[in-house]
Parts: C-alpha cells; sequence; structure tokens
C-alpha cells in the first residue's frame, strides 16, 4: 500500500526497529520508495536512533527490535559513567 505522496504505510512505523545488517536499532519514522531508471522501485526505511541520527536502509533489512532499546542508551559517554559513581 502506497500514498501519492511517496511515503508507504508499514506495519512497524513508529516502532522500535533492528538493521539486521548494521544491527543500528532505533525508531522507524518513514518509509519511502527509490525508483530507478530500470525499472526497479526499492522501499526505504527511515531509522531515527536514540541520539537523534537517522540512517536509511532496505525495507526488506528490518525487522521488529527489542524492547530495551526504548530505553537504553546507544553508548554511554565517559563523563557519564563518572558522574554516576559516589566520591570516596
Amino acid at each position: 500500500m502506497s500514498s501519492t505522496d511517496g511515503y508507504e504505510q508499514h506495519p512497524l512505523l513508529h516502532q522500535q526497529v533492528r538493521d539486521i545488517v548494521s544491527r543500528t536499532e532505533g525508531e522507524l519514522m518513514a518509509v519511502t520508495r527509490q525508483h530507478y531508471d530500470d525499472g526497479r522501485i526499492i522501499g526505504i526505511a527511515h531509522i531515527r536512533r536514540t541520539n537523534g541520527v537517522e540512517i536509511t536502509t532496505a525495507v526488506g533489512n528490518i525487522e521488529r527490535g527489542s524492547a530495551s532499546a526504548q530505553t537504553a542508551p546507544q553508548s554511554p559517554t565517559t563523563t557519564d559513567h563518572v558522574q554516576d559513581r559516589p566520591r570516596r
């Protein structure tokens, strides 16, 4: 199912997904179509990671993500660890 503005509906839209190629997890923000000169049309998944960076991958490369990815940070910084520790 698709619409006239280039965006497609997808059952995982606005849910946590995983790109099986890069193992990146994030929220599926949109699915668009990429048209090629030879007639191929490829669905492109737009995934926003928890740090705000968006990546794209083929729709066929996504699967439902883990529930823990919604709350777990992508990669904490060194200063985050220091601030969490009590001073001695």
